[in-house]
């Protein structure tokens, strides 16, 4: 499901990870009046539009306007230095930037450094711009320009690397990556950077040892064992990467940046402390996440962002109760709000308030009916309250939506066989698989409708035989060496289903799975020595 957040966590259910956090957003979609804009005061300038404000706390308006109120009269002097001129361009587009006003703030950071090519910070935060909205090439060429200007400056290093390997130019991003380590031999962002360097050159031991360097520098960024996990499986060593994948969480490394650092001090309002619970969530700090975002309701109790963010910090805390009084005070002030309907049907699933999540669920899509993610969980949603009809449509509208779902196809032929409805269920795999004969779910599924269906006239043992084999050919697993044995049993080839049975005893006793065992050898007797085994 897609929301407009700054960023997000997540809620573990049925098997899905649902984003359950959301920061209002006014990066590029400020609303606009034309007449509100300050005309370039030189020609190598850009004209700045003013952003619509009237959406900001009061304390948050007087901010910013009192920074444009300083540069009006600056960009109208004739005697203004172009260094001067800079400044005041520079430090509105720091305010933009700070409040996720992003349009404007760019055109203040472009006129800063066209009045001030020499000063790093205004080409580096523009860098930073390009690059948060994927202008690759003219973030690439701000960083460059910020490193040269000013060497030391290491984020700007480490963030044209990172943006090279987001390019895959992988030896730019190991030149730019080793140069901070000739400044900062410990720096744990740079190190990581190498590693990820060296793991897509499969470059295993050198993987290795900057993945152990940056996890021994900061013990507590999860992330990296995956990465570190890839590379010692690359080795070989499958026991420490089973050791190390069974340890990656969410928590990732940060570069260092006063520039940016700078932004959240000169926030004000409410907003800081959303900033703040922000940093704290990421850095799974729940507690102090969850006082922040009480502070930004004390600053201003009308924020809907701060009431569904409270939430989703308590809902990690383990507190379901208080998370969901918090979505449903969200609610109060905005009924339409798709995030806190979202998650608050999530705590409802999750609580077996099946219902009560559908009447959330219903909510959503009345507000967005094109969101299939909703669809599909009001499925699952209207099948566990005991709707299986209204579910089946569901299913079906999803189907409709995105053939490629394979989800929705296979559980909606579940439920059409569950009341038996085995032709049109079967109709529904026939078609989905038609479609995309890849999808080895969709096939195992049509395999044992084919082989095995309660209905006598909709099998087809040839057919499902030869499916079979092509599942077992790709994946030489126990379920689609059970296809195969089904398949034999529905051809009358009772001899070779019996030996396929055999087989499949063997696997299991090298897995030690005791149980599967002895439901194969139940089973075996239906093969052996019979004249007819169809199952």
């Amino acid at each position: 499901m897609k929301f407009l957040c700054a960023f997000s966590v997540s809620l573990f259910l049925c098997g899905w990870t649902w984003p359950i956090l959301s920061l209002p957003e006014h990066g590029g979609t400020e609303s606009i009046q034309q007449s509100d804009v300050l005309p370039p005061p030189r020609p190598e300038l850009v004209t700045v539009h003013w952003p619509d404000l009237s959406q900001l706390e009061t304390e948050v308006r007087n901010q910013i306007k009192l920074q444009q109120d300083a540069l009006m009269p600056k960009a109208k002097a004739a005697n203004s230095s172009a260094n001067e001129l800079a400044n005041a361009y520079g430090m509105l587009g720091e305010l933009y930037h700070a409040y996720s006003l992003l349009a404007p703030a760019r055109d203040c950071y472009l006129n800063a450094s066209r009045l001030a090519p020499k000063d790093f910070r205004w080409v580096y935060l523009l860098a930073k711009l390009d690059h948060l909205q994927g202008r690759a090439a003219e973030a690439v060429r701000g960083y460059q320009v910020a490193a040269s200007l000013q060497p030391p400056f290491v984020p700007a290093q480490l963030n044209l690397g990172n943006l090279y390997l987001e390019l895959n130019r992988l030896e730019e991003a190991r030149v730019n990556f080793a140069l901070v380590l000739q400044v900062e031999p410990n720096n744990a962002v740079a190190h990581y950077g190498l590693g990820q360097v060296a793991l897509s050159k499969r470059n295993y031991a050198e993987a290795v040892e900057h993945f152990e360097k940056a996890l021994e520098l900061v013990p507590g960024a999860n992330r990296i064992h995956y990465p570190l996990a890839l590379a010692y499986r690359g080795l070989g060593n499958r026991d420490k990467a089973e050791a190390h994948l069974v340890q990656q969480g969410t928590v990732g490394l940060r570069v260092a940046d006063p520039l940016m650092e700078r932004l959240v001090e000169i926030v004000h309002g409410a907003r800081v402390h959303m900033i703040r619970g922000k940093l704290a969530l990421e850095a799974k700090r729940y507690v102090e996440a969850a006082e922040e975002f009480r502070e930004a309701i004390e600053s201003d109790p009308e924020s809907v962002s701060a009431y569904v963010n409270l939430g989703a910090s308590l809902s990690q805390l383990g507190d379901l109760k208080g998370a969901a009084e918090q979505f449903e005070k969200a609610l109060h002030l905005d009924p339409s709000n798709l995030t806190a309907h979202f998650n608050l049907a999530i705590l409802l699933a999750n609580g077996n308030q099946h219902q009560q999540a559908v009447v959330h669920l219903r909510e959503v899509l009345t507000i967005n009916g094109n969101d299939l993610d909703a669809r599909l969980f009001l499925a699952r949603e209207l099948k566990k309250a005991g709707l299986v009809d209204e579910a089946i449509g569901e299913y079906a509208r999803v189907v409709e939506a995105d053939s490629n779902n394979e989800v929705a196809v296979i559980e909606r032929a579940e439920l059409l066989q569950s009341k038996g409805e085995f032709k049109m269920a079967l109709d529904s795999l026939e078609k989905a698989y038609a479609q995309y004969p890849q999808k080895a779910n969709t096939a195992a599924m049509l395999t044992y409708a084919l082989a095995a269906s309660p209905q006598l006239n909709l099998r087809d043992g040839p057919r499902a035989l030869k499916l079979a084999q092509m599942l077992y050919s790709t994946t030489a697993s126990l379920q689609n060496g059970a296809l195969m044995v089904l398949a034999f049993a529905e051809g009358g080839r009772c001899a070779e289903a019996a030996e396929w049975q055999r087989r499949l005893l063997a696997e299991a006793s090298k897995e030690s799975n005791e149980e599967l065992v002895q439901k194969l050898k139940a089973e075996l007797g239906r093969y052996e020595n019979a004249k007819s085994c169809r199952p």
